[in-house]
């Protein structure tokens, strides 16, 4: 193949001619480590639940310069005949041996979603002037998509034993003064974000659901209030955030997979992972394909049907990780008081008693209507600023100011011109009570002024 040009996750070319490579026992021997064997037993669990008694599946790489993301759909070309794989879910990857452990497990998350959604790629809408990123609010469908794959990372960290990984992800390689970018102390925030991935971010902060938070920062500066992992621990995202958060549904997946009171045995890890792929698999036997389904949600109504035993467990995690801002109206506002009380050590402030019985309650509404859970929700409603640009030096573009009208983060409203520390209040307050419905409801409720609405393109 020729080199494909990505713009971040995903390959634009569709039904690419591919060739059997030589060299086969070279590219396998790269397979041969932890992350690898995991995504193998990944790939073949999700295969098996669409294909029972299916035999052994073929599990396809591409080796493209650039590569770095899974697709749908390939020719394959056998001597003189072209074979047709219109559904069958692969993924590009560089010929580089370190692809194949992180990278490899990633992708293989994406195909076997892929492969459970009935071999459709699961494209999102363009809501933000970046690709994704796991601290970013991007888009339900590529937040869900994303922090499933990002999950499996963060296992892979959690549980492997292989030195380069525990070297990587758990301090046992610290080099002052000399040493390379990768490698010195000095760089090690910095470089964290250079690599885009943010691997630490998906290991550290995923496991400690810190993107459960607002971002730390409020200014008016794109990058910083998207890619940076700094959190505002008193403020809680909001249920349209978390939906659009990979970093949050990564740290769902994880935790949920891992929880109880000692890591449980990978057999275990095993079980729990293939019963979140047959509820997946049966919730988009159930849902249309709408970019901006809340696919978590679907996913625990679907868990709970699939296994009633599990019931508790799994509405405890989402309301837990959450702090129940899908179920209570004053979820934000109690949590808020409690790391509030906790900062002071005011043991009395923190209420825990009260809020223990507020948990509770929290799991019985949940557990008698789950449609409860999609109370809070309003839509995506893409909003672009024109006139201002966001650099991609990384990618050589200037991308206009992109949002979503019920998720844009106080440091992006900064960035709208001539807007007001007041409409930047408004705008808060007002989707807060309730999300807008439409570009419409949002004209109506009067939020901002005519001439900084004259500043905004708002819809698709």
């Amino acid at each position: 193949m020729q080199k494909i040009n990505t713009r971040g996750a995903e390959v634009t070319e569709k039904m690419p001619l591919l060739h059997k490579a030589a060299e086969h026992e070279k590219y396998a021997a790269w397979m041969r480590n932890e992350s690898a064997e995991r995504a193998l037993r990944l790939y073949r669990a999700a295969y098996e639940i669409v294909h029972p008694q299916g035999g052994t599946p073929d599990y396809y790489v591409a080796l493209v310069e650039g590569g770095n993301h899974a697709a749908v759909g390939f020719r394959l070309q056998n001597g003189d005949r072209v074979e047709q794989l219109p559904r069958q879910t692969y993924i590009l990857l560089d010929a580089d041996a370190s692809r194949f452990d992180t990278t490899m497990l990633h992708e293989t998350g994406h195909m076997a979603m892929e492969m459970l959604a009935g071999g459709r790629q699961l494209d999102g809408k363009e809501l933000a002037s970046i690709p994704h990123s796991t601290a970013a609010l991007s888009d339900r469908t590529t937040a869900f998509s994303e922090g499933y794959a990002e999950h499996l990372e963060t296992l892979a960290a959690h549980l492997n034993d292989d030195p380069g990984t525990r070297a990587r992800y758990h301090r046992g390689r610290v080099i002052f003064g000399e040493g390379s970018f990768g490698q010195l102390e000095y760089f090690h925030q910095s470089m964290d974000l250079a690599s885009f991935s943010q691997n630490l971010a998906r290991y550290l902060d995923v496991r400690d659901n810190n993107f459960a938070f607002e971002s730390a920062f409020h200014e008016p500066d794109y990058l910083r209030v998207q890619l940076e992992k700094a959190r505002d621990f008193a403020t809680l995202r909001d249920a349209n955030q978390l939906l659009q958060s990979e970093g949050f549904y990564a740290s769902f997946f994880f935790l949920f997979v891992i929880r109880g009171a000692e890591t449980p045995a990978e057999s275990v890890i095993s079980e729990r992972e293939q019963h979140l792929l047959r509820a997946m698999n049966a919730m988009f036997d159930a849902k249309a394909a709408d970019t901006s389904r809340p696919w978590l949600l679907d996913l625990l109504t679907e868990y709970m049907k699939q296994f009633p035993e599990e019931k508790a467990a799994i509405v405890d995690a989402l309301n837990d990780l959450s702090h129940g801002v899908f179920v209570d109206p004053t979820a934000v506002k109690l949590w808020r008081e409690h790391y509030l009380a906790a900062l002071r050590l005011d043991p009395k402030g923190m209420s825990i008693a009260g809020i223990s019985g507020v948990l509770k309650v929290w799991r019985n509404a949940v557990l008698t209507d789950p449609n409860i859970l999609y109370s809070r929700l309003g839509p995506e409603i893409p909003c672009t600023v024109p006139g201002t640009k966001v650099r991609l030096v990384a990618f050589e573009q200037d991308e206009p100011v992109r949002f979503d009208l019920n998720t844009v983060q106080p440091g992006i409203l900064r960035l709208i011109p001539g807007i007001t520390e007041s409409e930047v209040a408004a705008w808060l307050a007002q989707r807060g009570e309730k999300p807008f419905q439409s570009a419409d409801d949002f004209r109506s409720r009067g939020v901002v002024r005519a001439t900084t609405l004259a500043a905004l393109k708002i819809g698709d």
